[in-house]
């Protein structure tokens, strides 16, 4: 049991020396600052003496690794890429190493090393903007387009990830008077377009996207630049009617992007449907050309042979809806068929795609108010399908859109077509299902994410769902409940089985149930009354309090502040006090002495500009305990008795008089005498925060 708990190691730990006991090292400079210290297998693996190594210059050390016929040495070489650009410094970094690279990888078609490319890939997006300004950063286009073109997909994933990073960056500090950056993209995106083989054309609807967001950005609005566009648009297109499925699911994949750059929208569309903002403006024409152009791939892609290619297809939806300024009556006839297809689509792979963006598709379609009743209720009848879909995983995808679907219907929708279902999926066979439900119904009652449900639907449609959960086999479905449970606190008075439940699991052998119960403990007493903590769960929270697992003991020190929100200075230093003193008096364990500490200083504790409300003969008897933590004869407990007196100290809450005539002197004399120079620092530290 005592290995359960990761926070133990911090409280058993034995308090270290800190301070100028400690030997202070000189910092490493020259050639080792790079961080390039070869190890002894690195160094032999290298054709030069070991004494020459110490000597050596960060980019011929490097030179030294790649060239090495050794995997190992080269592999450690290319990690450490950014690192040797940072102890070159930029010039360097783009006079000798960036052509380095370009001349050994780039033009390289032997280094077929699938390992040192993907690391390029990476390391080359870390060079810029920090070590590589963006406005220098084009000699970087030719290494990542080589990495574009190769076999192995995971490069060619990074090196796809690595350009969308380096692509916007290009234009700030740039004289670009000639038009280079805009030349190379096009050119760049070309060339991978228009290549034989099929793995450059997948790359490239990667990289379309932010090539074409990077000329709304930046390009003027001449003949040449729209032209430009235009190209840029005919080569997407010409790869959403590939022969080869691998490429027209990749444009597939990359669609939604392409919208959005096309509609010129900053923000994706799942942002502007979660964040519940209003539409941007789209500008006329590009409006037009999402309409006229991009539409039609989405209905080709949507519709195509390969459920590999309509899965990805139909989870851009969303972003379609978006690039079309969410008109209810473009959606209704361009995205509402595609919904409604995926919905029905005999491939589970596309229902399960669909399911996961539905609340995203859902409010992109536009379809608020009265006016569009008739198609909200449609929708919602596409989206009650999906919940009772015959596969676990369409079902578990569509359940964790529960809570946003109920913020864009409102309460009518939810309870005429999602709450009769929710019986149902409470008792799914499939663990997954329960658990994402669980999850998503303490979503509903978090008002950050959905305040469309009244205290009187949670308490009807969710009640006894909560019941259910909390005698769950697994633990899982358990702590989605009690973790988010103190968001309906003000509920449980009328919820008396979920009461029931949750003083029944503070004895659970999963720690985790446990110390979501400790921390459950002081809402409870909030909804049910000081009353009933006293008679019901104080027991429970001693027994918390002395539990073997660390963060399960933290749970009742973090709950202490909203304990004396609810019963006040006058209950805690009558009723709970007095417990905590005995467990304190009566323990032979440090780690029990250490969390009463802990909980006594946490009522003085100080968060932002509030404080808590502590009576003066309160603070007494939390000054008197830690008094006599800095006596204990365990270091650790004298080090938590110093932290709780310098809170003490920082609240303000003590009066002059038990300050000077008790709290200075014990820490000034704990200074003086301690012989553990961790909890002399803390007394110092304590003194300090007086002054």
């Amino acid at each position: 049991m005592p290995g359960e708990g990761s926070s133990d190691s911090s409280d058993s730990g034995t308090a270290t020396a800190v301070g100028s006991d400690q030997q202070q090292h000189a910092p490493i400079a020259g050639p080792l600052a790079s961080g390039t210290t070869p190890s002894l297998t690195l160094a032999r693996s290298l054709n030069c003496e070991p004494d020459a190594l110490m000597i050596m210059a960060p980019f011929d050390l490097f030179v030294a690794q790649i060239s090495s016929d050794s995997t190992e040495a080269r592999v450690d070489a290319m990690k450490k890429l950014a690192i040797v650009g940072e102890a070159m410094g930029p010039e360097e970094t783009l006079t000798k190493l960036i052509p380095y690279l370009t001349e050994n990888i780039a033009n390289n078609e032997k280094d077929d090393d699938d390992e040192i490319l993907l690391i390029l890939a990476g390391q080359l997006a870390l060079l810029v903007p920090g070590l590589v300004p963006g406005h220098a950063a084009m000699p970087l286009l030719p290494i990542l387009e080589r990495l574009c073109s190769t076999e192995e997909t995971v490069v060619r994933d990074k090196a796809v990830e690595s350009m969308n990073k380096v692509v916007p960056l290009l234009m700030p500090g740039g004289n670009y008077d000639d038009g280079a950056p805009f030349g190379l993209l096009l050119a760049t995106a070309k060339r991978l377009a228009g290549a034989d083989w099929f793995t450059p054309k997948v790359s490239a609807a990667g990289i379309l996207p932010a090539t074409y967001a990077f000329w709304n950005a930046h390009a003027s609005k001449g003949e040449s630049d729209n032209e430009a566009k235009r190209e840029l648009r005919i080569l997407f297109k010409d790869l959403s009617e590939d022969d080869t499925p691998m490429v027209r699911r990749s444009a597939a994949k990359h669609l939604g992007r392409f919208v959005e750059a096309v509609a010129g929208l900053v923000d994706t569309a799942d942002n502007l449907v979660k964040s519940g903002k209003a539409q941007p403006a789209i500008v006329d024409e590009n409006k037009r050309l999402v309409t006229y152009e991009l539409v039609p791939i989405f209905q080709a892609l949507s519709s195509d042979e390969q459920d590999s290619v309509r899965l990805l297809a139909v989870s851009c939806a969303g972003s379609v809806g978006c690039g079309l300024a969410r008109e209810p009556g473009v959606t209704a006839e361009v995205v509402l068929p595609v919904v409604r297809g995926g919905c029905a689509d005999l491939s589970w792979r596309v229902r399960h795609n669909l399911a996961k963006v539905f609340s995203t598709v859902t409010g992109s379609l536009g379809f608020v108010g009265p006016k569009h009743s008739s198609r909200q209720t449609e929708v919602f009848q596409f989206f009650a399908g999906l919940l009772q879909d015959n596969e676990a995983e369409v079902r578990a995808a569509a359940v964790e859109n529960i809570a946003r679907m109920a913020q864009l219907g409102g309460a009518d929708l939810f309870q005429k077509h999602i709450a009769p279902l929710l019986p149902a999926l409470a008792d799914d066979l499939v663990m997954e299902v329960r658990s994402k439900l669980a999850q998503t119904l303490m979503d509903c009652c978090d008002p950050a994410i959905c305040n469309t449900l009244t205290d009187e639907i949670v308490l009807e449609e969710f009640k006894p769902l909560l019941e259910n959960f909390l005698n769950d086999e697994f633990a899982e479905v358990q702590l989605h409940i009690l973790t988010k449970l103190s968001r309906v606190s003000h509920l449980l008075g009328k919820m008396d089985v979920v009461v029931s439940s949750i003083l029944q699991m503070a004895k659970a052998q999963n720690w985790r149930v446990r110390e979501a119960v400790g921390r459950l403990l002081p809402f409870l007493a909030e909804a049910r009354g000081v009353a009933f903590f006293q008679d019901h769960l104080l027991d429970p929270w001693l027994k918390i309090m002395s539990d073997q697992v660390a963060d399960v003991r933290a749970a009742c020190v973090d709950g202490m502040p909203k304990l004396l929100s609810v019963s006040g200075s006058q209950w805690i230093q009558a009723e709970l006090l007095p417990h905590y003193t005995q467990m304190y008096e009566e323990s032979n364990f440090y780690l029990t002495r250490i969390t009463v500490l802990r909980c006594f200083a946490a009522l003085s504790e100080k968060h932002g500009e509030d404080e808590n409300d502590v009576s003066t003969e309160l603070m007494q008897q939390i000054v008197v305990i830690m008094l006599k933590g800095l006596k204990d004869r365990v270091a650790n407990v004298r080090m938590i008795s110093a932290k709780g007196l310098a809170l003490v100290t920082i609240s303000g809450q003590c009066d002059d008089a038990t300050m000077s005539s008790q709290v200075v002197p014990a820490l000034s004399d704990c200074v003086t005498s301690e012989t553990d120079q961790e909890v002399k620092y803390q007394c110092q530290l304590a003194l300090d925060s007086k002054a």
